[in-house]
This record gives structure tokens, sequence and C-alpha cells, in this order.
């Protein structure tokens, strides 16, 4: 596929916008892609997928989506409710009797519907499920181990190295989710906290209740009646293009790494491993705008649609979550449809504006890159807004200092994030991935932390004595440690931090 341009849409004031992201964080390469009322209005690749060859970036480029993948399966679940094969309503046990939690949690299994998997409402807090199957699946690179454990979805390497189980299979993660030690965060439905273990089962869901694995089943009703040739979720395939990029990522000293193994995680393939470039993935946001219809055939209802985007849970400010997607209801007046996804070597973003008829397609073969932030450029130029105008824009609300000392601590995932919250001279700071930010309160439980121009909106959850035991960052609660820690600033010697909802 040629480039496309259109004077529809300010090309060099984004262009200059998009440049000037790729200079700041280093990105060999980035697709961008756009539509309008049916037509591609811009298509156009940026830099190369192969830095080292000169290789550049088309259209046509094949890139990873990471969770943008989620879209796909709850796609895929709608479908087969539109076939009265399953209900959204129904508990995961009655199509994954083996589903469980562990200890006393147990008794809340059966109370897990699969909406609560669709929406990141079962409670499930982040678990190093996915991470260790990564490690487990993944072909591994020359760099040292500690680099290879960087870039799955959205987070940092696991907290502990120590003995991890080897997560190949259904079984295993089933076995893992049962007797790894957690609680919920709260009751089912009580709290959204991002969960790639929920949407891998969705997956197990899809299989069982169709007969088809989940790449059968794509290719059958989702990507052969979009003509999304260039879609897989195997890496094998990938061989039969010509046109794939490279992977890239920075190591602990900011040093520019690639790869060539793409990361698997083959029990968890339905939360974040299709890959798919420009051409195909517009095809797929055009078929949103056309209320299920693609050239002519129909691949979901439009009440399926409704039901995918409806913003059935808040979790940020002023953003909700649907089926697989992240609503923005009142955005200058529109609706924002989106979802971004992150592994090594991928940054993606894609979505649409269905009062205007306008969807927009990022991909980017560098971990980190703030794909999100591009998609937003191209959308709010089409809006007749600033390029740089923010989701949410940043209000500073300063609290006193004994409110600040409620927040300090240390947070900590099982997916490995370790976020230390300091009161320093009356003010907060964090220390996110070994670095320290300042951080601007924006209430007396929320605030923002500035990471490479992305602020990052953060909200603290109290329990009934008045104690943050978690806080939420991005679309994640992460857990204060239990853990005392006299000697941080700012650290509490009697941390009483509550581990969930209790």
């Amino acid at each position: 596929m040629a480039d496309v341009c259109n004077r529809d849409f300010d090309a060099s004031k984004f262009e200059a916008f998009l440049k000037g992201l790729m200079e700041e964080y280093e990105a060999p390469g980035v697709a961008v892609g756009i539509i309008k009322d049916g037509r591609v209005i811009y298509s156009k690749g940026f830099g190369y997928r192969d830095h080292e060859q000169k290789l550049p970036v088309t259209p046509d480029t094949v890139f990873g989506i990471a969770s943008v993948s989620k879209s796909f399966t709850a796609l895929g679940i709608m479908q087969l409710a539109e076939k009265r094969l399953l209900a959204v309503e129904h508990p995961v046990k009655r199509y994954l009797p083996e589903f469980d939690l562990p200890g006393a949690e147990s008794q809340h299994a059966w109370k897990i519907t699969i909406h609560n998997f669709l929406t990141h409402t079962a409670g499930i807090p982040p678990l190093p499920s996915l991470t260790y199957s990564i490690l487990a699946a993944t072909k591994p690179d020359n760099a040292s181990k500690e680099d290879a454990e960087k870039g799955k979805d959205d987070e940092e390497k696991p907290a502990e190295a120590g003995d991890r189980p080897s997560i190949l299979d259904t079984g295993s993660l089933l076995k893992f989710m049962a007797t790894h030690d957690y609680k919920l965060l709260g009751a089912p439905g009580e709290y959204v906290s991002y969960s790639n273990d929920a949407f891998g089962l969705l997956g197990t869901i899809i299989e069982r209740v169709s007969g088809q694995e989940y790449e059968e089943y794509l290719q059958q009703n989702i990507l052969g009646p979009l003509n999304m040739s260039h879609t897989t979720t195997r890496t094998d395939t990938l061989q039969n293009f010509q046109d794939v990029t490279r992977l890239y990522y920075k190591d602990k000293d900011d040093l520019l790494c690639v790869s060539d193994n793409w990361q698997e995680a083959p029990p968890l393939t339905a939360c974040g491993f299709v890959k798919s470039n420009l051409t195909d993935l517009l095809a797929y946001v055009s078929m949103y705008l056309n209320n299920g219809i693609f050239q002519g055939q129909r691949v979901i209802s439009p009440a399926g649609i409704s039901r995918m985007v409806t913003p059935y849970h808040p979790y940020f400010p002023e953003r909700w979550y649907g089926y697989g997607f992240i609503v923005r209801p009142d955005y200058a007046e529109n609706t924002l449809i989106q979802h971004s996804g992150s592994l090594r070597g991928v940054a993606s973003n894609i979505g649409w504006v269905p009062e205007k008829g306008i969807g927009a397609v990022v991909l980017s073969n560098l971990t980190g890159f703030p794909a999100s932030k591009v998609w937003l450029g191209a959308v709010n130029l089409l809006l007749g807004l600033p390029v740089d105008n923010p989701l949410v824009k940043k209000e500073i609300c300063p609290q006193p200092e004994s409110q600040l000392l409620k927040l300090a601590g240390t947070y900590m995932s099982g997916e490995g994030a370790n976020i230390v919250v300091r009161v320093k001279e009356s003010k907060l700071e964090a220390e996110v991935d070994s670095k320290t930010y300042e951080v601007d309160t924006t209430g007396p439980d929320t605030a923002v932390v500035t990471i490479k121009g992305i602020e990052n909106h953060v909200r603290f959850l109290f329990d009934s004595s008045g104690e943050a035991w978690a806080l939420r960052y991005g679309s994640r609660l992460i857990l204060r440690s239990r853990e005392a820690n006299p000697g941080e600033p700012g650290g509490m010697a009697d941390e009483k931090g509550k581990g969930g909802n209790r």
C-alpha cells in the first residue's frame, strides 16, 4: 500500500509533532493511518523497521500490537454471545470449571463473570503470570538476563526472580492463579484493575465454546471477513511476510537495543500477542465505524458494538473501561474510543470518534514510545484542537503536609511495579523505575507524575481507618507494601497498609 495523504488533515503540523516525539524517544520507526467517512485519508511510515539496514517503515510493515489484541478477544466473545453460545453474565467457572482462587478467596470464584473479565473488574490484582510465561516461552537474546526481562506488557520485571513456575499452557496458568499467594482487591465488580490473566482466559473460553484454536477462530470470524491478510498471533507466520519490523527497547542505561525474538506467552495469547499492520488495522477500525459491517459483510451487530463501548466502570480521570476498549465519553463534545498496547519492541494505539466518523492507528517498534499521545495528536487536529491538547487537563491543588504524609509509602505489584512515594520539603516525589520525579497533587487523593512529557494521573485509595492501601497508576491498582520502611524519607515505621478491601 502506498503512502496516502489528504488535505482534510494538516499533515505538516502533525508530522512536526510526531517527529519531535520520535527524536525525543529515539524511536526507530512509527506508522500512522487515519480514516474519515470510510476513506483512508492518511497512511504513512516514518523511520525504519530495521534501523541497522535502513529498511523503511511502510503502511504494510507488520508490528506487534500488544494489548490492542484485547479488543479482538472481546469482539470474539461478543460474536459468541450473539450466537447464544455463551452469555457475559455467566460465571467464568461455567466455561472454565478449573478456574479458582487461592485459599479462602476460593469462595468468590463462582461470583466472577465473563463481564468482570472483560471489564477488568474481577478483583484479581496484578500478578507475575505473564512475565513467567514470557520467560518460559520466549527465545532468549544474547543480552543480559535483566534486559531480557524488560518490555513486557505495560510493566517492569517481576519483583522476585527466584524459582519461577513454567507457565506454558492453560492448565499451568489456572494452577498458578489458584495457588499463588494473593487476595482479591475487592468484591467482583468493585474495582477496576487491569488483568492480563483475565483476557488470556477469555481466549480459552473462546476456544472451548467454538471448538477452535484462538488463532483459527480469529482467522475465520474476524481477520478473514475483514481481509486482514497480514494479521496473526503466530510468530512462525511472520516469516511469510516480507515487511516485518525488528524489536527495539532501551536497556537500564537508556541505550537502544534490538531483538528479533518476538515475545510469546501461549496461555495468554489472547491478552496481547496479535501482530498486524496499518492496512489491516484501518479495516478493523472502519468496521466499528460502519456499525459492524465491512464491505457488505456483517462481523458484529450494532448492539454488540454498543455493549463493547459502553463506559461500564470509571478507572481514570474521565475515562471508563468497556469490553476491550477505553471510553472517554465527553472530549470536546465527542466520544473517544481507543486502546493502547506495550510489549518489548511494541507500542500501539488504535481507536475512533464515532460522532465524526474518524479513526486512527499508530504503531511503533520501540517499547515505551507514546503511541497514545501520537494518536490523540492526530485526533485533536481532526477535531480542530491544538495537536498537543491533553486528554485530561491537570489542575494543581496543593495539599497540607499532614495529608501528603498519608500518601507516602512503598507501593508494589506482582507484575514488578515498585513506586516509592515520599514527602520532601512539603512536596511529594515519586521514585519510579529507579528514577525520581516531582509529583503535583490535584486533590487530597489524586496527583500527577510527569515522565518524559507524559502526565500519569494517580489516585490513592483509603480504608475505613483513613490509611492509603493502594494507588491507581494507569489502569492498575498497586498495593501499598505491608513491610515497614523506617529508613525512607516519608516512609512509616509502623506501616499498616491494607492488602485490599478488608
